[in-house]
């Protein structure tokens, strides 16, 4: 991808890392959300998502339902608060060694920016 910018408010699965190890590639390939980018460094910011408790969200909390966005498979609140800076490489962004290309599996709604800003507001 030779635009970062262009991934701002984009859904994609990624392996996000363990706290324990931030510069290694995690377990579990899940959903998450770019909240930022730095073209430069090659690096993108991702909020961790999860399918558990979407039916109530914390502060800097959001949650989007599979119905909003095509490529999830289950509603999921994504973890405003609980960011990864990742590269941007097939490490973290593939789900094996052979996809080469980063999967985008959706957009923040139109409708839904101005919560998500809210929302990005409350945590800092």
């Amino acid at each position: 991808m030779s635009d970062l910018k262009a991934l701002l408010g984009a859904f994609l699965y990624a392996w996000l890392p363990e706290a324990e190890n931030p510069h290694r590639p995690g377990p579990k390939f899940r959903p998450a959300l770019v909240v930022d980018v730095d073209p430069e460094a090659r690096q993108i910011c991702l909020a961790y998502g999860t399918s558990q408790k979407t039916d109530r969200n914390g502060r800097g909390e959001i949650t989007f339902t599979s119905d909003e966005i095509d490529g999830l498979t289950k509603d999921t609140k994504f973890c405003l608060g609980t960011t990864y800076w990742i590269p941007v490489s097939t490490e973290f962004l593939c789900k094996n060694q052979s996809a080469k290309k980063l999967s985008v599996i959706g957009q923040v709604p139109s409708r839904r920016i101005q919560e998500l800003h809210m929302r990005l507001q409350e945590i800092g």
